[in-house]
């Protein structure tokens, strides 16, 4: 999981040595001939150089995991399925944009957000809202996991002792959705997920997939797409025969969702650098990737 008092202990040790042998070097360097002594300055520079990296070697064991999450992945699963979770886990799956405010135009939405959105040229807006903060938090009870597990006859996980406790954090700053009519364009930051330092996520949403009925096969897929590609999961019922797909874009990919009968509202959501987007409405599926590029 993340650094021990052994790890941290053995960082200050190697630490106290480095900077011991630099002063050595330092107290016995007036007494060298010349012609050692720039031999003795490149020796002291890169044990300051191991020093500092010691330190923030050090530094960095003790710091979360901060994940940001600018893929987008649908799980097939029900409610009953989500509901073998404990209780404490299943808000890391949560509504792609959040519920929000109206407000009465884009600079005030701009203002309130902190950031100033990116709108569709020659598309007037006919509703502009604040979508609120994400801020969910998951905490881990390994015997309400462990008693999960066998609830769901799961004989081949085991949950290692040490999560317990441990505080996963899914967050989002505010967002801004724009209403054109027949479609809306919701962006913001993209969300991000924090962990302790070390903490295995991609095990622990891998044990998460597997309580919800997914295959180990499929459940193992996700997890190491998770370790290239930090991911937001929607839960989508197997009834829905839909359509589901990445499309390539200049910045990634964007997953695509509709009927399997092309016909009805569609969803396509993406992110670029600094922003994650979510659009929705009756709009082809040409013009909705057309429209994603522009906003690149």
């Amino acid at each position: 999981m993340g650094a021990t008092a052994s790890d941290l202990s053995a960082a200050s040790v190697a630490i106290s040595n480095t900077l011991g042998k630099f002063s050595n070097f330092q107290g016995g360097y007036e007494q060298e001939p010349r012609c050692f002594r720039p031999l003795i300055v490149a020796t002291k520079n890169m044990l300051l150089i191991s020093a500092v990296l010691l330190i923030a070697h050090a530094i960095l064991l003790q710091s979360p995991q901060i994940l940001t999450l600018k893929r987008f992945e649908v799980i097939r699963v029900t409610s009953d399925d989500m509901r073998r979770l404990p209780n404490s886990m299943r808000t890391i799956f949560v509504d792609p944009v959040p519920d929000g405010v109206q407000v009465d135009n884009i600079e005030e939405a701009a203002k309130r957000a902190g950031f100033t959105p990116r709108v569709l040229k020659g598309k007037a807006p006919k509703r502009v809202f604040i979508t609120n903060v994400v801020n969910s938090e998951v905490t881990i009870n390994v015997e309400a996991l462990a008693a999960a597990l066998r609830d769901a006859k799961l004989q081949d996980i085991t949950v290692p002792a040490d999560w317990d406790g441990v505080n996963l954090e899914l967050q989002q700053a505010p967002g801004i959705l724009i209403d054109y009519g027949d479609f809306y364009i919701a962006q913001g930051p993209p969300r991000t997920l924090t962990t302790p330092p070390g903490f295995a996520i991609g095990k622990c949403l891998e044990v998460m997939f597997r309580l919800m009925g997914i295959s180990t096969p499929d459940a193992g897929v996700l997890r190491d797409s998770f370790a290239a590609n930090a991911s937001t999961y929607l839960p989508i019922a197997p009834r829905f025969d839909m359509d589901i797909r990445q499309v390539s874009l200049p910045s990634g990919s964007g997953l695509l969702l509709q009927n399997a009968d092309k016909g009805g509202e569609l969803a396509f959501m993406w992110s670029t650098g600094d922003r994650s987007y979510f659009l929705t409405g009756l709009v082809a599926e040409d013009e909705v990737i057309a429209l994603a590029k522009t906003l690149q």
